[in-house]
C-alpha cells in the first residue's frame, strides 16, 4: 500500500514539474540586462530577443534604465520590435473587391458552377455581410441544381434546398432585388411550385429589363405544365385543350427571350434548344426541331445547352 501511495505521488510530482521544464521561456528587461553586462554582443542578445517570448517594460522610465544597464540602442529597439503587436491585415481596396467579384461572376457565367460557388465562398468567408454574394453563391448552387434536373440525376433537390435556405431570410431586407427574385425563382420552381415560380419570375422581370434568364424560365414554367396537362386522361377537355395549344405559350416566352438585345451566346443556345424540345415534343417536327438544335450548337457549342443540342442532334433524322 505504502509503495503505491509513494507511486501516485512521484506521477503527481512528475505533473507539476514536467510541463513546467517545457514551458516557453519568458525574457525580461532584467535577462536583457543580465546578458548585457556578461559581455554577450548584440548580434547574440538581440538573437535572443527575436527567438524568445519576451514580456519587457518599454515604459519610457523601463528604456531609460536598460540604457543606464549598458543596453545598446540596437538592443532596446530589438525588444521595441519583438513586443510590438502584429501588423493588421491590409484592407482591401473596393476596386479589389469588386474585380474579386467580377472573376467569381465570371466563372458562373462560363458554367463552372461549382467553381463558382467555391470562389463565392472564399469571398463570403471576407465578407460574410454581403447579401449580392449570398445571391450569387445560391444561383451556383440551383444551376448545379438544374444540370442534375436536366440529366434526370437524383440528388437535386438537396442543392435546391440549401439554396433556399440562403435566399429566404433576404427577403425582408432586398424584396425589390431583381437577381434575388429570379434565384427565389428558380428555387420555387425547382421545388414543384411553379405558381410562385411565375411569380417571382414576373417581379424579376418587372424589376429589371430584358432580364433573360426570369424570361426563359416562364418558358420552362410554360412547358412543364403543357407537359402535365397532356397526362390527363386522353377523353378530358383539359387535354384536348393541352393538345390544341400545347407549347404556344412556351414558345412565346422562349421567343420573347431570344428577342432579347445583347443575350449571351450561352442563353441562346439554351432558348434554341428548348425551342427545338417545344417543336419536337408538341408539334412532332423533328426535321424544324433539328434546325433549332443545329442552330443551339452553332450559338455556343461548349456550353451546357449547346452539348446537349449536340446530342439531340445525333439521335433526330435529317429531313
Amino acid at each position: 500500500m505504502q509503495r503505491s501511495t509513494g507511486i501516485l505521488w512521484l506521477f503527481v510530482l512528475f505533473l507539476l514539474i514536467v510541463p513546467n521544464a517545457f514551458a516557453a521561456e519568458v525574457l525580461t528587461n532584467d535577462g536583457v540586462v543580465a546578458m548585457v553586462k556578461a559581455g554577450l554582443g548584440d548580434e547574440v542578445v538581440i538573437s535572443k530577443i527575436k527567438t524568445s517570448q519576451g514580456q519587457f517594460d518599454l515604459s519610457a522610465q523601463g528604456l531609460v534604465q536598460l540604457k543606464e544597464s549598458g543596453a545598446s540602442d540596437a538592443v532596446i529597439k530589438a525588444m521595441i520590435e519583438a513586443s510590438a503587436p502584429p501588423p493588421a491585415p491590409a484592407e482591401k481596396s473596393a476596386q479589389a473587391m469588386a474585380e474579386e467579384t467580377q472573376a467569381a461572376v465570371a466563372l458562373y457565367r462560363q458554367g463552372k458552377v461549382v467553381e463558382a460557388e467555391a470562389a463565392f465562398d472564399k469571398l463570403l468567408a471576407e465578407r460574410p455581410g454581403d447579401d449580392d454574394l449570398k445571391i450569387w453563391k445560391a444561383r451556383a448552387m440551383l444551376e448545379q441544381a438544374r444540370a442534375k434536373k436536366d440529366a434526370d440525376a437524383s440528388g437535386y433537390k438537396g442543392l435546391v434546398n440549401r439554396a433556399y435556405g440562403i435566399l429566404q431570410p433576404m427577403g425582408r431586407r432586398i424584396p425589390s432585388n431583381p437577381d434575388w427574385n429570379y434565384a427565389m425563382a428558380q428555387a420555387f420552381w425547382m421545388n414543384e411550385r411553379p405558381v410562385w415560380a411565375g411569380r417571382a419570375a414576373k417581379a424579376a422581370l418587372g424589376l429589371r429589363a430584358n432580364f433573360a434568364e426570369p424570361q426563359i424560365l416562364l418558358g420552362d414554367i410554360a412547358y412543364d405544365g403543357d407537359m402535365e396537362a397532356l397526362k390527363s386522361p386522353s377523353g378530358g377537355p383539359q387535354a384536348q385543350t393541352a393538345r390544341l395549344w400545347a407549347g404556344a405559350a412556351a414558345r412565346q416566352e422562349y421567343e420573347k427571350a431570344l428577342a432579347i438585345r445583347d443575350i449571351s451566346a450561352a442563353l441562346q443556345a439554351e432558348v434554341l434548344y428548348k425551342l427545338g424540345r417545344v417543336v419536337a415534343d408538341f408539334e412532332k417536327k423533328p426535321g424544324v426541331a433539328r434546325e433549332y438544335w443545329e442552330r443551339a450548337v452553332a450559338a455556343d457549342p461548349d456550353c451546357r445547352y449547346g452539348v446537349m443540342a449536340k446530342n439531340k442532334l445525333r439521335g433526330t433524322p435529317k429531313k
